[in-house]
């Protein structure tokens, strides 16, 4: 039996809609959200993921949302963000930053 995959993740896939999409609904979230960011942050983003310089913190937002502590790329700050806020100068400026693109895929 042939059993289709995901095209991201490459786990099985069942529900008619993931089926349709060819991914599943968590691959599919992320790649709407990924679409929303320029190429250069999504590298950005998938580097801190992979150096850990992105850590769950046990502070959680009124709304049950995760906080996140990242470190910058000069090395020596570090800001506090969400999947909808950060704390450096472009997220304190309602920007999309690529910190809060890390904690979207951290999540």
């Amino acid at each position: 039996m042939n059993e289709a995959t995901c095209t991201r993740c490459q786990r099985p896939l069942r529900a008619a809609t993931s089926l349709a999409q060819g991914m599943g609904r968590t691959c599919a979230r992320r790649a709407r959200t990924e679409a929303q960011y320029k190429p250069a942050q999504i590298e950005k983003a998938t580097e801190l993921i992979e150096d850990g310089a992105i850590a769950a913190t046990p502070i959680r937002t009124g709304r049950g949302r995760r906080v996140f502590v990242v470190v910058a790329s000069s090395g020596t700050d570090r800001y506090f963000t969400t999947c909808t806020a950060c704390t450096c100068a472009s997220g304190l400026r309602g920007r999309r930053c690529y910190h809060r693109l890390a904690a979207i895929l951290a999540a």
